[in-house]
This record gives C-alpha cells, structure tokens and sequence, in this order.
C-alpha cells in the first residue's frame, strides 16, 4: 500500500494539509460498495524546520539543507514505504532534493504548483519580476524593523487564496508564519539527470502568485512528467482538497 508524505508552502506548516489528510484518510462508506475505492495506507504531513508547531526558531535563517534532510529523516522515522512525496510551492524543490537522498526511490514525485529553478538558481528566481520586486519591497522593510519576513493580510487574501469564500480564510490567515528568507535566496543543484521515479506536475489555473503559464513551463523541463490541471488558486489544499486528493490517490 501506499503512503504519503506531504510537505507545505513557504510560510505554512502541517496545519496547511488538514482537509486534505482528511479525504485521503476517510474510512470506506457504510454500506461497502462493490469495489474496494483507492485508499492511503498512510499519510504523514511534515512540519519543515521553522515552520508549523517547529517555528520556534529564526524561520529566516534555516537553511535548505535542513529542510531537505528533515523530509528524508521524515520518510525513515515514521518508516514510510512505497511513498509518494508532495511538494506545494517551495517545496518541490526539496522533494525533489530530498528523493536523491532516499535508500529507495519514492513511488512518486507530485509537484503542486512547484517551484523548480534552473540549475544553480534560487527558488525566487521562478516568481514573475513583479513578485520579486514586491518581496524584495517587503524583505526590506522587515530588515529595517528588525521583524520576521510575513506575507501580508492583502496579500493572503487577493493571491494567496483567491476566489476562496473570505470567511474560510479568516479561519487559517492567523496560522501563516514567517517566511524561510534564506531558503528561498539559495541556489538550487537540483540532482542531474532528473530523479528515476515518475513525477507529476498540479498546475493551478488560478494561482496568483505562480500563474499558469510559469508553471506549465516548469513541467515542462522534465521528460515523461504527467501533467494535471485544477481550477485554483495557490492555496488549493483549502479551495479544493477533495479533488487534490482525489489526483494523489490515483496514484496510491
């Protein structure tokens, strides 16, 4: 059977996966059907260092390796096997780090709007210029008041989590941390040739802060990808998790 390691966006934390830990975790219908439906064995959301029920620390300064490493020690701690590894937003870029480190290959790579850099390039590098240049505004002024890097209220609300009912957003805005700066400023060596398990790419058809098109072209760099399209926005796990677990558990 399969298990699931899902790892969270920039900011986030475990909390980010909860409806959607939920659909893959839903125990069979009363009366059984005919068929047996697809179901995780097991599934394990990760709090990356700094964030979640771990941002205790400075998030600002962890460092990638920390974060690449925590999901593989993740995947031996809790002895996860035939796992699928998911990746929201940053994090593909440390799934994707993190599956060469693996004993065993993952049964699968899934990339939810992933960021995924140029060899050598930052994870930043990927945002469209005038992202940059409005994290760049917003990283100043938080140097300048000796305050943790946070993605504005505005912001959460008109790109994060866009066509989102405002109510249901009022509920998580809270839970949004600081942002991993130096994480997200370090260059990228994403292992070559690409990794030896299948990769799927979630392209988010609404997303503001990674458009489509961006995304389409990062699916793009590698070979035999599969290739799915929601209608969302960034922040899918809260606008459609049943059909975000409905495209993981195809692959259990």
């Amino acid at each position: 059977m399969t298990d699931f390691l899902l790892v969270h966006g920039a900011g986030q934390g475990a909390w980010s996966w909860g409806r959607v830990w939920g659909y893959l975790t839903a125990p069979v219908e009363h009366p059984p059907r005919l068929y047996a439906p697809r179901r995780a064995n097991r599934v394990y959301p990760l709090d990356l260092p700094g964030h979640g029920a771990d941002a205790g620390g400075d998030t600002a300064e962890v460092r990638l390796e920390e974060c690449v490493h925590a999901i593989a020690r993740a995947v031996e701690r809790e002895g996860l096997k035939d796992v699928v590894l998911v990746g929201h937003g940053f994090a593909a870029g440390l799934v994707l780090q993190a599956a060469g480190q693996l004993p065993e290959p993952p049964k699968r790579l899934v990339l939810v709007a992933g960021m995924v850099p140029l060899y050598r390039r930052s994870l930043l590098s990927v945002l469209p210029r005038r992202t940059r240049s409005a994290y760049q505004v917003l990283a100043t002024l938080s140097k300048l008041s000796r305050q943790e890097l946070k993605l504005p209220q505005e912001v959460i609300y008109r790109y994060m989590c866009n066509g989102i009912d405002h109510m249901e957003v009022v509920h998580v805005v809270g839970q949004f941390g600081a942002l991993p700066t130096r994480v997200l400023k370090t260059k990228l060596t994403l292992d070559e040739p690409q990794p030896s398990c299948p990769i799927t790419y979630v392209v988010l058809t609404q997303d503001r802060i990674l458009p489509a098109e961006l995304q389409q072209r990062m699916a793009e760099r590698f070979t035999g990808i599969d290739v799915v399209e929601l209608d969302s926005c960034h922040q899918v796990m809260l606008s459609k998790p049943r059909e975000l677990a409905d495209v993981l558990l195809s692959y259990a």
